[in-house]
Parts: structure tokens; sequence; C-alpha cells
């Protein structure tokens, strides 16, 4: 908490303030007379910033109100890029302006989350909550072998689902708090779980005694699941829960048990047709007039050999970074000896830049780490149908493979 202290109270970011912000976020809590002035920054707004630096920097945290501790800490988990996305998606939605067009280049995300807090505290407390549900750049994705199977959320399944978490986390030791919440977001259902975090075991200072003090911290589990294409990604917890929870949620909200456990629910993502094309592959990218070039900045090549236990193992690995956007052809023409269909060598990973256009002098551009056979790494929230459709363009989506039922079927 003490750092969120430190960073509101650095002078570079309080120039940046309005007077009449500050004076409005610090009237909000009962501080001691005589312990901040907040007159000058009326009379005064530079005396008046160094005076609220000087305030937050020095006064022992134990007398300073726990309100201001409080919002702080609120204002600093949106203060950060991925909570200024929530801001203005948010505001967007509203129809609210929280900064005249002409000022968001320059407003930064900890100002800008001030600003929400103080003059739209619903965008705020709204982006808050949704903030649990951003995606972060790489998430554990688990694929039905068909498509179009709906998920059934209602009251009981959704308290039958909270159970199931609540066990899961309890044997992670973490405690029995648990909640669930359910959000719509265009094709996608998530849901949002609740759960205590790790023991935090932690001496602290009352006065001048000292106190053994016990906490957990409250985190967020989301699964978010398209019927339409029969994909369910899970974040925010282990890699051993997120699989737990895929489990869970097959069996109690999509009435499939086993649906994301057979190895082909993580086979994702493939590189084959890169292999194949060898140092001549070039992305294809015309179907999207919203591109202006795909270039491959950072290629790995590992040499794999079959172990006594029948397990692939790699005995050589090999790195190209070209800041052209030729690192392929780079791995290939230092290492000719590379062969991947018959030469036993795999083609690990990926690292792209998809450069936007866009007008002025730096174009947007979205950096994607593609490793078969389940990691897709990239800004998700924002770019999520635009990265997805050039994989699958480009052959790098793996095909489904059916369930035995179907195969049975057949």
């Amino acid at each position: 908490m003490r750092d969120d202290y430190q960073r509101f109270a650095n002078l570079r970011f309080l120039r940046t303030v309005d007077p009449d912000l500050l004076k409005r976020f610090f009237e909000r809590h009962a501080i001691a007379a005589g312990a901040l002035d907040l007159g000058l920054l009326v009379s005064d707004p530079d005396k008046g910033r160094e005076a609220v630096s000087t305030y937050l920097l020095r006064t022992p945290k134990d007398q300073c109100p726990e309100s201001l501790t409080a919002d702080l800490h609120r204002i600093e988990r949106l203060g950060k890029p991925v909570g200024q996305e929530a801001l203005l998606q948010e505001a967007r939605r509203r129809g609210v302006e929280l900064v005249p067009p002409e000022a968001i280049s320059k407003t930064s995300a900890r100002n800008l989350a001030l600003r929400a807090f103080i003059n739209h505290p619903e965008v705020f407390e709204d982006a808050e909550n949704g903030l649990a549900f951003l995606q972060p750049p790489s998430v554990m994705e688990f694929v039905a072998p068909e498509e179009g199977i709906p998920a059934d959320l209602g009251e009981d399944r959704l308290r039958a689902l909270e159970a199931r978490a609540r066990a899961i986390f309890q044997a992670d030791l973490r405690g029995e708090f648990c909640e669930a919440i359910t959000y719509h977001d265009g094709d996608e259902v998530h849901v949002s779980i609740r759960h205590g975090a790790a023991l935090t075991i932690t001496e602290v200072l009352e006065g001048s005694r000292k106190r053994i003090r016990s906490f957990r911290e409250i985190e967020n589990a989301v699964l978010a699941y398209s019927a339409i294409d029969g994909r369910l990604k899970v974040w925010g917890c282990s890699k051993s829960s997120r699989t737990a929870l895929a489990k869970a949620f097959a069996e109690v909200a999509l009435d499939r048990p086993g649906l994301f456990s057979a190895a082909s629910s993580r086979h994702l993502y493939t590189l084959s047709a890169v292999e194949r094309a060898g140092a001549a592959f070039q992305f294809r990218h015309g179907h999207d007039p919203g591109i202006a070039r795909v270039q491959i900045y950072e290629a790995q090549a590992n040499r794999v050999v079959v172990a006594r236990s029948g397990r692939e193992k790699v005995v050589r690995s090999l790195i190209a970074r070209e800041s052209d956007g030729n690192a392929l052809q780079a791995l290939h023409e230092s290492r000719p000896e590379i062969a991947y269909q018959s030469g036993g060598w795999r083609l690990a990973h990926l690292v792209v830049k998809i450069t936007l256009v866009a007008e002025g002098s730096r174009p947007p551009v979205i950096t994607v780490k593609i490793k078969p056979h389940e990691t897709l790494s990239f800004p998700r929230q924002r770019h999520q149908r635009r990265v997805m459709k050039l994989l699958a363009m480009n052959e790098m989506l793996c095909e489904r493979e059916p369930s035995r039922p179907a195969l049975a079927a057949e």
C-alpha cells in the first residue's frame, strides 16, 4: 500500500493534475487538522501540490485515514494501461466523456483514473468490476471437438459451478470464500470466480507495539466460453486450477463430462504451414485492409530426437532475431541443415509484429507470440478478432479432432 502513496505523491504526476480535482479528492477524507492545508491548492497550486506530496510521503501510515489508503489503492489499480482501457470502454458504453478528445493523448492512465473516480464514480466502479474480465496477453485455452455446444449458466448451475470452484481453491489452501457471477461480452459468456488468495502472515506495528496479523486478499479467476466456436479460455489462477475449472465447467455448464480433458482439447495452434514453406514463408493478410504488413522478428527451431522412453527430447535449439522482420530467413540462411519434414527439426515458436494502417510516423504494432500447440500471446482485449482471423488465413489454427462418439457414429 505504501507504494500507492509514493506513486501518487510523485510531483511529476501531481503537476499534471488539476488543483481543484486534488482538493475535491482529499476533502473526501477526514484528514487531521493542520496535517494538510488544502487551501494552498486554491491560493498557490504549486505549493499546494508540494504540500500534498509531503503529506503522503512523510505522514506515518497509521495516522492516514483508512479511506484514503483504500481510495489510493483503487485508483492505482485502474491507473495502468489495462485500467485505462477498462475506463475508456465503460465510458464509451455509457456515452460519457471522461476527458476532452484533444486531451486524451496528454492524459496519463493515473490521471484518467483520478478524474473518473471524482467526476464519474459510476463509470469508475463498473470499470473496476469489469477489470477482472479483461483478458491478459496469455490465457489457457481449451477447444471442444465440435462447435455450437450451448452453456447453461442459470442460477442453479452457477451455484453448482461455484461449489466446485470452492472445493478446487480450498484444496489449494485458499480458504472457503468463493462467489461466482456471470457477464456477457459479445459472443462470449464470462464467469468471474472471486476467491481467497494464499494466506499472508505479516508483522505490523500498532502504535509502538508489534503484532502478527494474517489476511487473505481476494483474487479473480475467469472463464470465458464461446458456444459459436466451442472455445473456453481460463485465466487468473494457477495452471492446475485452470485445468480443474475447465473440467468442472464442462460437467456443470455444458453437461459434457471430459469434454476438455482430452489432449486434443489443448491442440490449438500449429506452425506446420511455416515448416512446409521454410524460409520462403510470408504471411498473407490481403483479407484485412487494416493491416499494413506482418513481419517475423524472432524464430526458434529445435532439433529433436526420440529418447528410449518414446518421448521427444530437444538436443539443440537455435534462435534468430532480426529487427527488419526477416528472422525466419536469417535462421535458415545461418543454418542450412535445418529440415523440418525429415531432418528431425521442429519450429518451436515465432514472434510476429503486425503493423496496422494509420496516419502518422508511428503506426500501431501488435506483437504476437505463437508457440505450438497451446500458447498464443498478444493484447487480446483489443485485437482478438483481427489476430485470430490472420492465424486462420495462414493455417495456424489446428483442425478439430472429432470426439469418440462422433467417430463411432460415422
